[in-house]
């Protein structure tokens, strides 16, 4: 008997204490991963060249607006040591929802600060944009490093989603780091956030704060193509959902009785359905840029699940797995004007309501007279919206995110979709072309995935992020997105680049008056990723080629996986 198990047998405490840790086995071992460094930052931070033969073009408003920055160029790190003038003080800020590998973003950083003055130092803002607005901080430490470095979530600092949309916010925040003496603040977000970097960096010129954006989002949507191929987060969040969908596959194929409809995030692009569909090969796979291109109405799209569920009856295959993208509302042309014009309504409800009023404190009769009496509402308009189930008609009514946005997650589109694809298999069962069983399962994967592991491409990936942020702030760059080129290929042939962020900007309506905001990527229709889809899924709606992705893995071959997207896509480069 060893001196441990002796230990153990005398004091079975210590035994309990073990098991009931807050240190997983597998987050211990996760703590104890270095990212490697790229080739490029080992002899330094990095210099800085111009991208020859690349250039942005930089739309009107945003020159307009952001004079300073829409001067900018497209950037590449190359090696080199230029830090060593004088000690630094930077500030970095989690905004928008948490995805894995922000924890290794802050490490990048603080890493790559301390490597090149031992006397640097990094500020990390808490709650998200909020702290900088309200000068709520902490010093990051070595030991914080070490405790979360690799881990998911964002609760090293917290986040938020505070848009710095005025003048009087804009004054705190320059307040804040002309304060505390920062000569840098990083901010970690995507579209929205980064959009507020670009803003920061205009407007701080002057008090010598250079501002770096960093791109996250586990939706997939924040990208620059030929440069940014995939924002951190997406690639740990698909195979958390991946997972999930995958033991459902197994569940149907062993109880051969459910249908499964699950949705998943991704608001305005459907890159996490794409992804989790290559993972798990589902029966049905819904695209909304796919639907949107076809000019599909929501009763078009019941029709096309529903003859998957038939023909599969007719196999004897009562059971299936359906992948919904938690935006597919957006892409049903007739259901997005309703929400444009409906979001339009409420802002201008609620702009014009007296202190303590607002739209959504009428009954719901009242909201639904005053859209009809509106002067944009059509007759159209009201017959699309009566002809939708009591509960999407709901859903379309809810209150808008702090940005005007609709909110998407709060909708069971995955259950109104069930319940109007089981009406219609009720007509078809009277007409003697159904003769199936339709039991069914509901689910929606979203915010487990954020908060999950970082894959280990994750890991590597924010670390070098994060480096790559700071390499651009100690070379005196501001109104940058940081970025990383040649993701498909080996981690050695990675490059960090530079992209400004005012060509990335356009103009999009919110709360009824259009603003400039970062766009979003949506799924190329044209790209191999979408192409391989199209040709697979055929064979994938009648018969079981059920994928089992299987949990996150840390060790073996398969700790180096890459999104299958991302893989697909890089052909066509």
């Amino acid at each position: 008997m060893t001196d441990s198990t002796q230990s153990v047998q005398d004091n079975p405490q210590t035994l309990i204490d073990n098991l009931l840790g807050n240190d997983s086995p597998i987050r211990l071992e996760r703590m104890a991963y270095q990212p490697p460094l790229l080739p490029v930052f080992r002899a330094g931070a990095g210099g800085l060249r111009p991208m020859e033969g690349c250039s942005l073009e930089v739309l009107k408003a945003a020159r307009e607006q952001l004079p300073f920055v829409s001067g900018n160029k497209l950037v590449r790190l190359v090696p080199g040591d230029t830090m060593r003038e004088h000690a630094r003080r930077i500030g970095i800020v989690l905004s928008g929802g948490p995805a894995p590998g922000g924890h290794n973003v802050i490490a990048g950083v603080f890493e790559a600060a301390k490597r090149a003055h031992p006397d640097n130092r990094l500020i990390g803002f808490l709650a998200g944009p909020k702290g900088i607005i309200t000068n709520k901080h902490k010093e990051v430490t070595a030991e914080m490093i070490s405790e979360y470095k690799n881990s998911g979530g964002f609760h090293m600092l917290g986040t938020g989603r505070d848009k710095i949309d005025n003048t009087e916010k804009m004054v705190h925040c320059c307040e804040t780091c002309s304060g505390l003496k920062l000569d840098g603040l990083i901010v970690v977000g995507g579209d929205d956030s980064n959009t507020n970097a670009a803003f920061l960096a205009e407007n701080m010129r002057d008090i010598g704060v250079h501002v770096i954006g960093i791109p996250k989002t586990i939706d997939g949507d924040l990208q620059v193509p030929g440069l940014l191929q995939i924002p951190f987060g997406y690639h740990s969040a698909c195979m958390s959902f991946a997972t999930e969908v995958g033991n459902l596959n197994s569940d149907c194929k062993s109880d051969l009785k459910y249908w499964h409809f699950n949705r998943l995030m991704g608001r305005s692009a459907s890159h996490i359905a794409l992804e989790v569909a290559f993972q798990t090969h589902p029966n049905v796979i819904l695209i909304g840029e796919e639907i949107e291109d076809r000019e599909l109405t929501i009763h078009n799209v019941v029709r096309l699940i529903a003859d998957v569920v038939v023909e599969r009856a007719k196999r004897g295959m009562n059971y299936g797995t359906i992948l919904i993208p938690e935006g597919i509302l957006e892409f049903i042309h007739e259901i997005n004007v309703l929400i444009i014009k409906i979001s339009y309504i409420i802002a201008s409800y609620d702009k014009e309501a007296s202190e303590g009023e607002s739209f959504h404190k009428l009954p719901i009769e009242d909201q639904v007279q005053l859209i009809d009496n509106h002067d944009i509402w059509r007759d159209y308009d009201s017959r699309v919206f009566m002809g939708l189930p009591t509960e999407l008609q709901r859903g379309l009514l809810l209150p808008r995110d702090s940005h005007g946005n609709f909110q998407y997650a709060q909708v069971r589109t995955e259950r109104i979709l069930l319940d109007m694809v089981s009406t219609y298999l009720r007509k078809q069962r009277g007409k003697g072309i159904y003769k199936g069983s339709f039991k069914n399962q509901n689910h929606y994967y979203g915010y487990d995935g954020r908060g999950t592991f970082p894959t280990k491409f994750d890991c590597d990936y924010g670390y070098n992020l994060g480096v790559t942020a700071f390499g651009l702030l100690a070379n005196g760059c501001t109104g940058y997105m940081a970025a990383i080129k040649d993701l498909h290929k080996p981690l050695e042939e990675w490059q960090p680049i530079g992209i400004p962020l005012a060509p990335l900007m356009h103009l999009e309506e919110r709360k009824g008056r259009l603003e400039l905001v970062i766009a979003k990527q949506k799924v190329d229709l044209n790209g191999t990723a979408f192409k391989t889809l199209e040709r697979e899924r055929a064979k994938w709606a009648v018969e079981d080629h059920y994928r089992f992705p299987g949990p996150i893995q840390f060790q073996g071959p398969c700790a180096d996986a890459k999104p299958i997207t991302l893989l697909l896509n890089a052909l066509d480069l």
